[in-house]
């Protein structure tokens, strides 16, 4: 049977997730085709992915980069590998539930605006709205979601000119909205997701780095007017507060330096997805607002 799925994973030093992961995948009951980017990895995960995926009951091609192409890129990069209907985008940190993607697919199957479909994360989700009938949602996160290639397509992907990692999601979900497609949440999609926050002693300074100017290109682009005092009060917060260490203050003070540099770009994109108003375009279900 023809796969109508292609599932996407960009790898990053992410051995020791490679066996959990893989066994989650080896419940799948539809056809999937899976396809593994390693963005130049250095704890020997591509080699034991390319061991392990020989076990797996589908097709599976791993692609080894020699950058870190980010997760952006790295999606971009392998959308275009397959091309299939809809794409299964998940982290390497991740396990799915039994039956998880198949309840994925069915409920993008039961409407054809749907340009996205999100699983519910366990044990912590990000702190969003969904609708209770409908599950349309403000934006869907990268780490498990079911994306229609046409839709995928029709957003022109990823930013990867702007985003490494963080925000990318919020704005391809926003810019799906504005599209005319829907993002939803099924909450019946369980993916359990072991992000890097219930690691003790994980240090965040990427993470910190990258969230903090990424959050900036997201108001640039979707923000108007009235909405000034979202990013003021995100800057007091960020900068001023005594909330933050001396440290993050300063690197969140040479992220702010480093946004200057994608100001043109933003401007000139901003025509195109900063016209209209849309209900689920929500600075204050985001990091702006955290």
């Amino acid at each position: 049977m023809t796969s109508r799925i292609d599932l996407l994973v960009v790898l990053h030093n992410s051995k020791t997730r490679l066996t959990p992961l893989f066994a989650s995948l080896s419940r799948i009951s539809i056809p999937v085709t899976l396809y593994l980017l390693d963005n130049n990895s250095q704890d020997g995960t591509p080699e034991a992915a390319a061991l392990a995926i020989g076990d797996l009951p589908f097709p599976a091609f791993l692609t080894r980069s020699i950058r870190n192409n980010g997760f952006a890129r790295g999606m971009n990069l392998l959308a275009e590998m397959g091309a299939a209907e809809f794409m299964f985008i998940l982290n390497p940190d991740t396990e799915l539930e039994e039956g998880a993607l198949e309840t994925l697919l069915t409920r993008a199957d039961s409407d054809p605006g749907i340009g996205i479909a999100e699983a519910r994360q366990f044990p912590r989700e990000h702190p969003k709205t969904s609708d209770p009938v409908t599950g349309e949602t403000t934006w869907c996160s990268g780490a498990a979601a079911l994306i229609r290639r046409s839709a995928f397509r029709s957003a022109g992907g990823f930013d990867e000119r702007l985003f490494f990692m963080y925000c990318e999601d919020v704005d391809l979900s926003w810019k799906l909205w504005l599209k005319g497609w829907k993002c939803v949440y099924v909450r019946d999609a369980v993916v359990r997701h072991f992000t890097q926050d219930l690691t003790p002693g994980k240090r965040r300074t990427l993470e910190n780095y990258f969230s903090f100017r990424n959050s900036l290109f997201l108001f640039y682009r979707f923000g108007s007017a009235d909405q000034w005092r979202v990013l003021w009060n995100f800057l007091a917060r960020r900068l001023l507060s005594s909330s933050y260490s001396f440290k993050s203050r300063i690197l969140f003070g040479i992220a702010f330096i480093d946004h200057i540099r994608y100001i043109p770009y933003l401007l000139h994109t901003r025509d195109t997805w900063s016209g209209v108003k849309h209900p689920w375009i929500r600075f204050e279900e985001t990091s702006l607002s955290r």
